[in-house]
């Protein structure tokens, strides 16, 4: 799983450059990014479900085949399916907040402004409610296989388990690297824009 959307949304776009922006590029451009804001998030939320319940049925489907002894696999999937309830919620919100299609773009800009802002604070905790369950998930599982895992002996293997936890604790900490990278060069200077495009249209009332 890949948190790291950003560089999606503005993949084919400069990077914002903050508030140093010209107002009239701002509202020239605002219509398309504001589409592909709500459709990228979309997207991401609804990869992100249907990944999580594949993920969930190989997890259900082993711990069944081990029997008593996959209980360890239960914890796993409750770490899973927490993550996955955030962009449950995710996908409930945006449709509560869905504007009319009349709205003006004063009530657009606010509502991206909102929504950049409620993204930033999702970014800025990444590691507590996304990176940390799914390492834990992942240990766990493994550990699980590894301790009834008789016909591989490296998986008794201390050198192995260790480099394994190894491992997946980098790549948490590369999502968590990618994360702050896209919330420094991408979602921090985009809230700039809005919120000095927002004044403008405010002063302008």
């Amino acid at each position: 799983m890949n948190w790291d959307d950003w560089n999606f949304i503005w993949r084919s776009q400069e990077l914002p450059q903050g508030s140093a922006a010209e107002l009239e590029k701002l509202r020239q451009a605002f219509e398309q990014q504001h589409r592909t804001l709500r459709r990228t998030l979309a997207v991401r939320d609804f990869s992100e479900l249907a990944t999580g319940v594949f993920v969930i049925a190989l997890f259900a489907h082993r711990g069944w085949r081990m029997g008593t002894s996959g209980w360890p696999f239960l914890i796993v999937i409750a770490l899973c399916a927490g993550v996955m309830t955030v962009f449950v919620r995710e996908r409930l919100r945006a449709r509560r907040k869905e504007l009319p299609v009349e709205s003006s773009l004063r009530e657009k800009v606010e509502a991206d402004l909102a929504e950049l802002r409620h993204q930033r604070r999702l970014l800025g905790t990444v590691v507590l409610w996304y990176v940390l369950p799914l390492f834990a998930a992942t240990i766990i599982g493994f550990l699980t296989l590894a301790l009834h895992a008789r016909s591989a002996p490296v998986m008794h293997d201390p050198l192995f388990l260790a480099g394994f936890i190894a491992f997946f604790a980098a790549v948490g900490l590369f999502a968590w690297y990618i994360n702050h990278r896209a919330l420094k060069r991408r979602l921090e200077p985009r809230i700039a824009e809005l919120e000095k495009l927002h004044r403008d249209l405010v002063s302008g009332t």
